[in-house]
C-alpha cells in the first residue's frame, strides 16, 4: 500500500507548538535514589528520581527491556518547536536487538516515517529512554508481532487510529495503542483531552503501568 501523509493534521501540533508542555516538564535529568522500592511512574518526569540499579545506561535499558515493554524516548529538555514534551517517541521491544515503532515523518528519511521493525541501536544515541511494563506477557508476544507485520508500511498520519480501520495511517502512540488491542489490552497511551491528540509521555498516567529501567545516556 503507498504511503499517504496527512498535513494539515501535523500543523496542528506544531501550531500548538508555543503552549507549554504537557506536564509542565521542560527539562530531565534523571538521578539515583535509594535502592529498592517501586518507581512511581505517575512522578517520574517530575520527581525525576530512580531507585539505585534502575537507573542504567540506554544501551543497557535497551538490552534489559522485556519483549513487549514500551520504550518512551526522551531528550534533555522540551523544545517549543514540538508539543510532545519531553519525551516525544514511544517504541517498543519486539524481539532481543529489535524495536518496532513509527518514528515520523522526518525520521530515517521523509518516506519510512509509519510502523516497521528496525534495530535497537537506532535509539542508542538519544539522550534517555524509560522502559515499561504495560502488560504485555510472553505468550501474547507471537500475536502482537502478527499485527506489527501486518500494520508494517503503512503511512504516518498525526493522530490517526481512531478510524475503524487503523491501516488509515498511524502515529507513533497510536500505532503501539493498536498492538496493545491486538492482544486484548486497553490502550497504552490515553488521548491529552487538552491537545486532542495521543502524546507518548501519558503513558507514564496509565494506572498498572511499571516503570522497569531508565536508561540515560552516558551512564555507566
Amino acid at each position: 500500500m503507498p504511503r499517504r501523509f496527512f498535513l494539515p493534521a501535523l500543523l496542528l501540533p506544531l501550531i500548538l507548538g508555543g503552549c507549554t508542555p504537557p506536564g509542565g516538564v521542560r527539562e530531565l535529568n534523571f538521578r539515583a535514589g535509594p535502592a529498592g522500592g517501586e518507581p512511581s511512574a505517575a512522578r517520574l518526569l517530575t520527581d525525576q528520581v530512580v531507585p539505585e540499579g534502575r537507573l542504567v545506561s540506554v544501551a543497557e535499558a535497551l538490552d534489559w527491556a522485556p519483549e513487549g515493554s514500551l520504550i518512551l524516548v526522551c531528550g534533555r529538555r522540551w523544545r517549543p518547536a514540538s508539543p510532545w514534551g519531553v519525551c516525544p517517541h514511544v517504541s517498543r521491544k519486539v524481539a532481543p536487538g529489535f524495536l518496532t515503532e513509527a518514528p515520523g515523518l522526518f525520521a530515517g528519511g521523509l518516506l519510512n516515517g509509519g510502523p516497521q521493525t528496525v534495530p535497537q541501536t537506532r535509539l542508542a544515541s538519544r539522550d534517555a529512554v524509560i522502559v515499561l511494563d504495560v502488560g504485555v506477557r510472553p505468550e501474547q508476544m507471537p500475536a502482537l508481532r502478527a499485527e506489527a507485520a501486518w500494520l508494517d508500511g503503512l503511512a504516518y498520519r498525526v493522530g490517526g487510529g481512531d478510524d475503524p480501520d487503523p491501516r488509515d495511517g498511524l502515529d507513533c502512540s497510536t500505532y503501539q495503542n493498536a498492538l496493545q488491542r491486538a492482544v486484548g489490552l486497553p490502550n497504552a497511551i490515553p488521548k491529552h483531552g487538552a491537545w486532542n491528540l495521543y502524546l507518548p509521555q501519558d503513558a507514564l498516567t496509565v494506572p498498572g503501568v511499571r516503570v522497569l529501567w531508565v536508561g540515560v545516556r552516558g551512564k555507566g
